[in-house]
């Protein structure tokens, strides 16, 4: 296709379908019809009930009067005159008419029903669909099928009353019931003001998954220009589906994005995601295209861009478990410039940390991770094996040498702390082996092997009946091999070997008392204390023949005291049942630690500083409206806090809250984060955000917005301010149909 070509195209499509979305916004496309039990018209006894009823032998007609309810089946017929013919089961009604069968309520001024084929006319009548609150109304509507019907003339809406807040007129009206409906020539009216027209007009009249467009988004931006993201769902099977995305940017082409999820099992489910963009704009080193890349990466020159990323679990024999997560990226700005969106990377991470507990790199880190990991896990031991690759972008795309540590594979079983036998001794087990891959190497960065084993063994002791003592003693075997290695002795053996041990010991005990409160917020409070001292000591040895790959190939030498208070409190509160039995409600509301290490080394050595920073760390949950949690650091020698970081939500029960987040990082960060929601009325909310680097007095983002929800409509009104851009945006639901909007 010639770019000429493409571009008229692309002008057309987008044109077409901004005007299509304001009024349909939701369009469904049914690719299945629900299973369900059909009733035998000729087996189901019909009931007549009225004030008066008599029979017509000659015409086999019940004429029944005042009060008449005809039932049968599934099936409902109320009005205050009914004929029932008995040999064709066609019945004509009149007068305050209502009809439910099954999902559907009908009322009307008069209907003509056959109850066997449920087809008929219906006069001036009122559909509801309970599913989604729906309302289709109108002069003539005929009853096509069990749940089908149409109307040359009517309107839809899922407001209630005789002048409902929205509505949409249209022609040649089309609904199936947990289907889809269509109309012709729709106007929507907000009350009695005509807002939009469209010629045609797809709505869903179910709430199950089906395949369709979804909702769009459409916005305004320097880098991108206009830009419209429309949405393709398809329901493959119950167990998988799938999203094909379309987003144009008047100014960098048109990216195609798509998403697979599926569900094998209940440890066996994936979802793999690709965008690819053949992107108008690069960045050539001249100042007119400067600012198609950022500040913080290399100049870019590619036009092909892409994403590719998935996230696999798979249920393996013999009780053995896989994951699978791969991450590749085309350039360093990738990532920068398409942070939001329907694929964007923020979207993407919240799905993969919901779905798999497992998030992505950041969004600006330039080497991207891709694992395997096959593991399994008994009682008291664990085993996994990995395989690791690290995706240098900068290297990839700069053509420079890759000196990446890889890691192909590595293999680690470990043992929990659990007894030797019927002795009263215990035993930990940490081993390993990796090799690792250099793409590149220098004369410091190659690569080999490393095989790593790591006993612990442990003596629980008591001391007196307050006290727990519990010294240990671990050893440590390590083993190298590595290619082309020299240590600065000159030594280029590739075999190396390392001999480790440490000690260590910790004394602990427990206090605890029991408050009786008999109040509002607990009948009793247990007040846990655990008071620890622990300590740490492994030797100094040289390491500097040996190969450098990560930190177990450096382990620094320790002679440290730990002192720590740990504080526990539950409450207990008792209450009564319905069947008059007690029940006890436990919560554990607040917990705060207090430790400080002393180095003794840097004591011996007459270091100006021996003591570290004082950490407290502390969460505190009293109720459901209150939570806080807090850690700082505070050093001991110039009375001046090195970190404080604060959090804390107070609301109410109607779900007003303030939310506030400090974070301090003496000479490198601090920053507020506050949010306010407020229920102005019952139908109208707003809020408002602050964030602020406080050390360079700059607002780093402001948001305000406002939401009225009414009982058949929600309206957002959304403002962002940012030191690159401002934006508006509006977002007006209507419940039963969809949403629109644009920023």
């Amino acid at each position: 296709m010639s770019n000429l070509l493409q571009q008229k195209f692309c002008q057309v499509f987008v044109i077409f379908s901004f005007f299509y979305i304001l009024i349909s916004p939701a369009m469904f496309v049914s690719i299945a019809k629900a299973n369900s039990v059909r009733e035998n018209p000729k087996e189901i006894p019909w009931h007549i009930s009225a004030m008066t009823v008599t029979f017509d032998q000659k015409r086999d007609i019940y004429i029944a009067r005042d009060n008449v309810v005809i039932t049968g089946g599934q099936t409902r017929l109320e009005a205050d005159y009914i004929e029932f013919s008995n040999k064709t089961k066609d019945a004509v009604a009149q007068g305050n008419v209502i009809l439910i069968s099954g999902h559907d309520s009908i009322s009307c001024n008069a209907m003509t029903l056959n109850l066997a084929t449920k087809t008929g006319v219906i006069d001036k009548g009122i559909i509801f669909i309970e599913e989604n609150n729906f309302y289709l109304t109108g002069e003539n509507i005929k009853k096509t099928g069990e749940s089908t019907y149409s109307a040359q003339k009517g309107s839809i809406t899922s407001c209630t009353g005789q002048s409902p807040d929205w509505k949409i007129t249209g022609d040649n009206i089309k609904v199936t019931i947990e289907g889809f409906g269509s109309a012709s020539n729709t106007v929507l009216w907000a009350k009695k003001l005509p807002v939009l027209y469209s010629p045609y007009l797809m709505f869903p009249a179910k709430t199950e998954r089906q395949t369709g467009l979804l909702i769009p988004k459409i916005s305004s931006s320097d880098r991108k220009g206009f830009e419209f993201e429309q949405p393709l769902f398809i329901a493959i099977s119950k167990n998988s589906d799938a999203t094909i995305y379309a987003d144009y940017m008047s100014d960098r082409g048109i990216k195609l994005g798509s998403e697979f999820r599926y569900i094998m099992d209940n440890k066996t489910k994936g979802a793999i995601y690709f965008d690819a963009l053949k992107d108008q704009k690069q960045d050539d080193g001249t100042i007119e295209t400067e600012d198609y890349s950022f500040e913080s990466t290399p100049q870019r020159t590619n036009s092909d861009r892409f994403w590719f990323r998935m996230k696999h679990n798979q249920k393996l024999p013999k009780g053995f478990t896989a994951k699978l997560d791969l991450d590749v990226v085309s350039d360093e700005d990738y990532l920068l410039e398409f942070k939001d969106g329907f694929t964007g990377y923020k979207q993407t991470e919240t799905y993969f940390e919901k779905e798999f507990g497992r998030s992505l790199d950041e969004y600006d880190d330039y080497t991207r991770k891709n694992w395997l990991n096959i593991n399994k896990s008994w009682s008291n031991y664990t085993f996994n094996a990995d395989v690791l690759w690290y995706d240098n972008i900068r290297a990839r795309r700069q053509n420079t040498d890759d000196t990446t540590l890889q890691t192909l594979p590595a293999i680690e079983f470990s043992a929990s702390k659990q007894q030797i036998g019927l002795s009263k001794f215990y035993y930990s087990l940490d081993s390993e082996y990796r090799s690792f891959y250099r793409q590149e190497t220098t004369d410091t960065l190659v690569t080999g092997q490393r095989a790593d084993i790591y006993p612990k063994i442990y003596l629980p002791l008591k001391l007196g009946k307050a006290f727990n003592f519990e010294p240990y003693v671990g050893v440590r075997e390590t083993l190298w091999y590595a290619d082309d290695f020299t240590d600065n002795s000159g030594n280029s053996d590739s075999f190396r070997t390392r001999q480790m041990y440490d000690i260590g010991a910790e004394l602990s005990t427990k206090i605890n008392k029991i408050f009786s409160l008999n109040n509002n917020f607990a009948d009793k409070i247990k007040h846990e204390i655990l008071p620890k001292l622990e300590y740490e000591f492994t030797p100094f040895i040289t390491q500097d023949d040996l190969p450098s790959f990560d930190d177990l190939d450096r382990i620094a030498p320790k002679n440290e005291i730990t002192w720590s208070i740990i504080n526990n409190f539950t409450s207990r509160k008792s209450s009564i049942s319905s069947k008059g039995k007690e029940i006890l409600t436990y919560s554990d509301f607040a917990w705060i630690k207090l430790y400080q290490t002393w180095d003794i080394r840097k004591e011996r050595d007459r270091e100006s500083r021996p003591f570290s920073d004082i950490f407290l760390e502390t969460e505190l949950k009293p109720c459901s409206f209150f939570f806080l949690d807090m850690d700082l650091s505070w050093s001991p020698y110039d009375n001046h806090f090195n970190t404080f970081n604060f959090g804390n939500t107070l609301k109410d029960n109607r779900g007003d809250s303030l939310t506030t987040e400090y974070r301090y990082s003496r000479d490198d960060s601090e920053s507020l984060y506050s949010r306010v929601n407020l229920f102005l009325t019952d139908e109208l909310s707003g809020y408002c955000s602050i964030e602020k680097n406080l050390m360079d007095e700059k607002n780093v983002e402001t948001k305000t917005g406002l939401t009225l929800e009414k009982s058949c409509w929600t309206l957002n009104l959304y403002f962002s301010q940012s030191p690159d851009e401002q934006s508006l945006a509006f977002l007006i639901n209507l419940h039963g149909l969809g949403e629109f909007g644009t920023k």
